[in-house]
């Protein structure tokens, strides 16, 4: 009774012996094959990872500017309150349809790939309060074109933040010009006064006219301190407008790669999933080949 289940096991591994001897004869016959898997298959690996799958995310700073009284030198609004205005903003469908149409990016694509942060400021508690800056950022396949949409949305921002101080640095460089002129008058007023009092002493005649001439000259002095001082305090707030009220934008954006398929794991991939296929190929060339014979003949 045990001969026969001994002989069955007997056929089978002679079977599978035949079987492995012929897949193994079928790939050394056509090695070509699998070469040729193998090197395809790495190029197109290659190419994938260097066409598809990448992330870029371009980030810009933007300080938006702290507005002063004109009076005095308090603040005359917050940085939460700007941080909201300007996130609300750059995510306005406005802005996505701008950014899109001059960057290249469908505004499809653009939507929901525009990240806003706070920047904190320095403070002694554990959460820093925020600071009157942001970091704007998008993302997207290309690293040219997120970078651009950045820039212009950053640009954006800052036109939107920028009114304020420009009226008032405007209003300013009006005043230094105008004091400017005067002085210019009032020093030419004062040489000639000067030089009228100098000849007249010399002479020494008209005393009285020499004294009064003292009071033009002392009150065109005064007038001349008192625009002087009202040019320097005009050029200071200016500097203060620009320096600390004005919005600008801090660094323009840089493109940096946020991952993807690298070069060395696409060739290795690709390059096993050919080698396996031209094995594929290797093996049942002679039965495909035989059974389009068969249907020939």
């Amino acid at each position: 009774m045990s001969a026969a289940p001994d002989k069955r096991e007997r056929d089978l591994d002679a079977e599978q012996e035949i079987d492995l001897g012929r897949l193994w004869r079928a790939t050394i016959a056509r090695w070509w094959l699998l070469l040729i898997g193998f090197v395809a298959g790495a190029i197109i690996g290659l190419l994938v990872s260097l066409g598809g799958g990448k992330q870029w995310k371009a980030t810009t700073e933007i300080y938006l500017g702290q507005p002063l009284s004109p009076t005095s030198s308090s603040a005359i609004s917050s940085p939460p309150t700007s941080l909201g205005l300007a996130t609300t903003f750059v995510n306005s469908e406005s802005a996505l349809r701008y950014a899109a149409s001059h960057s290249g990016i469908p505004t499809a694509q653009l939507r929901g790939k525009i990240g806003v942060k706070p920047i904190l400021g320095l403070t002694g508690t554990k959460v820093g309060q925020p600071a009157p800056l942001m970091l704007l950022s998008v993302t997207g396949a290309k690293a040219g074109r997120v970078q651009h949409a950045a820039d212009l949305l950053a640009r954006l921002v800052v036109d939107q933040f920028l009114p304020y101080a420009a009226q008032k640095i405007k209003v300013l460089q009006a005043n230094v010009d105008r004091d400017r002129a005067e002085l210019a008058d009032v020093n030419t007023r004062l040489k000639q006064a000067e030089n009228v009092q100098t000849g007249l002493a010399k002479t020494g005649q008209n005393t009285a006219l020499v004294a009064n001439y003292n009071i033009i000259i002392s009150s065109a002095s005064d007038q001349r301190l008192g625009l002087q001082n009202d040019e320097s305090s005009s050029l200071q707030q200016i500097a203060a407008a620009q320096n600390i009220e004005q919005a600008r934008i801090v660094s323009p954006a840089l493109a940096v790669n946020q991952g993807g398929p690298s070069r060395r794991s696409g060739v290795v991939i690709g390059a096993i999933i050919g080698f396996v296929l031209g094995l594929l190929a290797a093996v049942f060339w002679e039965p495909v080949a035989a059974q389009v014979r068969a249907h020939q003949a």
